[in-house]
C-alpha cells in the first residue's frame, strides 16, 4: 500500500500540468485527480447528471442548478457560473467529482480554491461518494500543504 506522502509527491509533480492556474489552484486539480485515479467514482453520462444534481442539490437544501452540456474541450472539464446558478460540463461524459467540485462552487458562491471550497468539496464528496474518498482527498490535500479544516468539519450537514 502506497504511503499517502507518496500521493503526496505525485499530486505536486502533477500540479505542474495546470501551469495556467495559480498554485493553490493547480495542487487543489492535481490532489483531485490523484484522489480519482486512486478510488475510483462514478462516471456519469450528460443523460444522467440532471437527475444526480437534483437528488443531491434536494438533499443539500440547495437551488437545483441549471445543467449545461456543451461540446467537449481539451482543457476545460466543467465550469460553474453562480451568478446565473449554472453548471456547464464539457462533453457527453463527466465524473462525479468534477459534478460535486463545481456544486462546490456554487454552495460557497466564489470562483476560488481556497480552503472554504476544499472543505465544501470534501463535505459533499463525503456525503455523496463515500467516506473513503473524502478522507483520502482531506488527506492528500493536507499532505501536500493546503489548508484544511479540522475533518470532523467535514460531516457537518446542513
Amino acid at each position: 500500500m502506497t504511503h499517502i506522502s507518496e500521493y503526496a509527491v505525485q499530486a505536486i509533480a502533477l500540479s505542474a500540468k495546470y501551469s495556467k492556474a495559480t498554485p493553490e489552484t493547480a495542487l487543489t486539480y492535481a490532489c483531485e485527480a490523484i484522489a480519482e485515479q486512486e478510488i475510483g467514482v462514478r462516471d456519469l453520462k450528460s443523460t444522467d447528471i440532471d437527475a444526480w444534481v437534483e437528488a443531491i442539490s434536494h438533499r443539500e437544501d440547495i437551488d437545483v442548478p441549471n445543467i449545461v452540456v456543451m461540446r467537449k474541450s481539451p482543457s476545460i472539464l466543467a465550469t460553474a457560473h453562480s451568478d446565473i446558478h449554472t453548471i456547464c460540463i464539457r462533453g457527453a461524459h463527466t465524473n462525479q467529482v468534477t459534478v460535486l467540485h463545481e456544486i462546490a462552487h456554487l454552495s460557497i458562491g466564489i470562483p476560488a480554491h481556497g480552503v472554504l471550497f476544499r472543505d465544501e468539496l470534501v463535505r459533499l464528496t463525503r456525503a455523496h461518494i463515500s467516506v473513503e474518498f473524502a478522507s483520502f482527498l482531506y488527506s492528500l490535500y493536507q499532505s501536500t500543504g493546503l489548508e484544511m479544516s479540522p475533518w470532523p468539519a467535514s460531516a457537518h450537514q446542513r
